[in-house]
């Protein structure tokens, strides 16, 4: 009587076990999370942005868009495709004369294109550093919890469009206005929305024809501020101006706003002055009294990363090129549609200069100190920043100069390589002159320029380690 429950509860628990086995062996064990990662993130920007560019030769390169119908040499194709992708506004045809309203549409898309992917994932990571963690804790999952939500990026991601479509739209109505007093109301607004992207991603782009950028429009008070306007709303970068908006006091705004509007107003003014002084009787002599001061304002808002101009430079002083060099290789702020080594980094730096001139043991500004690792990383992304520019005018003088047989000026070269490595798009006139190496060298430049700033301070945090011990100091002769 005991043995036969005790052979059913046997027999019942095997056959249990038995199903157990069963599903165990076709049931396939759970997909490991897979985490992202940095390496893996910047591959597919890269590759995403090579993607732009590739598809934007192709299509420049065929018949479809050109006025006269004839196919674009590749190499003129791929420099339009790569600057207009990389916001920089150098040319080796002209917009309006060349391409016809098709190519100038499928510029336009790689303008925005360029300039709104960058805008967003850099703002992106700048948000998850304001933080305080590492730009590698930015772009992996930490103790399974990413250290900037989903939802936190997309939103950004939402604000940051909506900001753009916005202003580009303001953009297109104002400009729309103002060219219907010169142009029929369709060709007005096309001009309107194409020069309100190009401004607003600093790409200048534009449709004058004949390679004089604004210059037509010297004189016309309402280009100038919109233009201008839209170049700053770019420049300035959102995080900034969301800043602004929220704050509405200077106290309040975070330190890296503070840096970014000093840096900004004291390059805007000193440009200008510098641009009025040395130019006045030279690229602005022809124009009136009343409008050399708002061209001198506005080249030197332009200056850092706009591109537009409303002068000849090349009638413009030596002296006047090397100041802009320097303007247009510190650019405008981070995570903003401009190029240049950034407002911010220069800002760090010259506070870092200061406090040593000061004996201060570290740098302090507005009432915060500025981290030692941040002082480091700053000079190293100016200092690579001024070697890539050395070695883009050297490369530029060989190729032109030596084996091309030019006689290109070497302040007009190292100008040139200037505005590509800051993707400015200034131009003393001598881009479309260059030979076949000398445009692939601008190409590589202005791609180095627009994706270089962010992966060095990225790959310079990586390399950063808590240091467990310190070693003893030995003096070393400077000066």
């Amino acid at each position: 009587m005991t043995e036969t429950p005790r052979d059913g509860i046997g027999a019942r628990s095997r056959l249990r076990l038995r199903q157990t086995r069963e599903v165990l062996r076709f049931r396939r064990p759970p997909a490991p999370k897979a985490v992202p990662s940095a390496r893996r993130h910047a591959q597919i920007f890269v590759i995403a942005f090579a993607a732009l560019v590739t598809i934007g030769t192709l299509l420049l390169a065929t018949p479809w868009t050109t006025v006269d119908g004839r196919d674009t040499p590749f190499i003129d194709a791929l420099f339009t495709a790569v600057s207009a992708a990389c916001v920089t506004g150098l040319v080796t045809v002209d917009t309006h004369d060349h391409w016809n309203r098709l190519g100038q549409l499928t510029i336009l898309v790689l303008m925005q294109g360029g300039g709104l992917s960058f805008m967003v994932g850099a703002s992106i990571v700048l948000q998850a550093l304001r933080r305080g963690v590492s730009l590698r804790d930015a772009l992996l999952l930490r103790d399974g919890e990413p250290a900037l939500s989903l939802r936190e990026a997309l939103d950004l991601s939402r604000r940051i469009l909506r900001f753009t479509l916005v202003v580009e739209a303001i953009g297109a109505v104002a400009l729309t206005a103002g060219f219907a007093t010169r142009l029929p109301l369709a060709d007005a607004a096309w001009y309107g929305l194409f020069h309100s992207v190009s401004a607003f991603c600093n790409a200048s782009f534009d449709l004058s024809g004949g390679f004089r950028s604004l210059t037509p429009y010297q004189d016309v008070i309402w280009l100038n501020v919109v233009v201008a306007l839209l170049i700053q709303a770019g420049a300035l970068s959102y995080l900034v101006l969301a800043d602004i908006e929220k704050k509405r006091r200077w106290r309040p705004l975070t330190l890296d706003a503070k840096l970014v509007l000093v840096a900004h107003g004291c390059l805007v003014a000193a440009g200008a002055i510098v641009f009025l002084v040395n130019e006045w009787d030279r690229s602005l002599a022809a124009a009136p009294t009343w409008v050399k001061p708002m061209s001198a304002l506005f080249q030197s808002v332009a200056a850092r990363s706009g591109g537009f101009a409303v002068v000849n430079f090349a009638e413009t002083s030596e002296t006047t090129l090397f100041v802009f060099i320097g303007l247009m290789l510190i650019g405008g702020a981070s995570g903003s549609t401009a190029g240049g080594v950034r407002l911010a980094t220069v800002a760090v730096v010259v506070v870092a200069v200061v406090a040593t001139l000061r004996g201060q043991t570290e740098p302090q500004v507005f009432g915060r100190r500025l981290a030692s690792s941040l002082v480091f990383r700053a000079m190293a992304v100016a200092v690579l920043f001024g070697l890539a520019h050395f070695a883009a005018t050297l490369a530029l003088t060989l190729s032109e100069n030596r084996v091309g047989d030019a006689e290109f000026s070497f302040i007009a070269l190292m100008f040139e390589a200037a505005s590509a490595l800051a993707t400015d798009g200034l131009s003393t006139g001598i881009t479309p002159s260059l030979t076949v190496a000398g445009k692939l060298i601008l190409c590589a430049t202005m791609f180095l320029g627009r994706v270089g700033p962010l992966t060095v301070v990225y790959a310079l945090q990586q390399r950063q380690r808590p240091t467990r011990y310190r070693l003893p100091e030995s003096p070393v002769r400077i000066g």
